[in-house]
């Protein structure tokens, strides 16, 4: 909680105290679910219980946008109405420009990596276009499931509260923001990963591992990096 607070410059009131509670601990269960399941479903296909780096990882993204919008109802409650904003709010109130593209980014990557394997697999026929295909699908539509995730909290109600309350709600909408574009990145940046792996277009030497490297362990510190990031939200007015 104390991180939670700090990030947002949050001032922690007993009002406000329980829904940062429950949204840790919601995030932290269902992170956890994901990189458990991201561990035991390769295991169970392979038949191996060796961890798959990826698919950990994948999990462990996956399971924290799941968890986003699952919090992202925690704080209403039925019968409550929610406040009328006078101007309305937008991505860059919760998101710096990086997180902003993060996503479109990757799907742009994504789409660019398939071209490219696409124009070079006549001088690489051992790749399979069919799999670069399924991947691209799997990647373009993982950013969009996130861009409309963004969309949905960002437009979400919000319900009447106190000044301490309303803060903390636009601070746990701010943190969902930023681990959807994350999450959505990292998720994005794995599917590039296979696409090339499928196409076997890189050469077999360590420009193939530096690629590899960089898509599934830069990739995903630059989402750490991104979920974490300090982002006191701009709030609209409200009346």
């Amino acid at each position: 909680m104390e991180e939670f607070a700090r990030l947002h410059t949050l001032p922690v009131t007993v009002a406000n105290g329980n829904q940062i509670i429950v949204y840790r601990a919601a995030t932290r269960r269902w992170r956890a679910v994901g990189f458990a399941l991201g561990v035991l479903i390769p295991a169970a296909v392979t038949g191996s219980f060796l961890i798959t780096f990826p698919w950990a990882l994948a999990g462990w993204f996956a399971g924290a946008a799941v968890a986003e919008l699952r919090v992202a109802h925690l704080d209403r409650s039925p019968g409550t109405r929610a406040s009328a904003s006078l101007t309305p709010r937008r991505t860059s109130d919760y998101l710096p420009r990086a997180g902003r593209w993060a996503v479109p980014g990757a799907m742009a990557c994504c789409l660019a990596s398939a071209i490219l394997c696409a124009v070079r697999h006549g001088a690489h026929p051992a790749g399979d276009l069919s799999e670069v295909g399924l991947w691209t699908g799997l990647g373009v539509g993982t950013g969009a499931v996130a861009l409309a995730a963004q969309r949905h909290i960002l437009r979400r109600p919000q319900p009447l509260a106190s000044p301490d309350r309303t803060a903390a709600d636009d601070a746990i909408r701010s943190r969902s923001m930023h681990v959807l574009a994350a999450s959505g990145m990292v998720l994005v940046g794995l599917c590039v990963s296979a696409q090339l792996s499928a196409a076997d277009i890189l050469p077999p030497d360590n420009t193939a591992t530096a690629v590899h490297a960089l898509l599934g362990i830069g990739v995903p510190l630059l989402g750490r990096i991104l979920a974490y990031w300090p982002s006191p939200p701009a709030t609209p007015d409200s009346a």
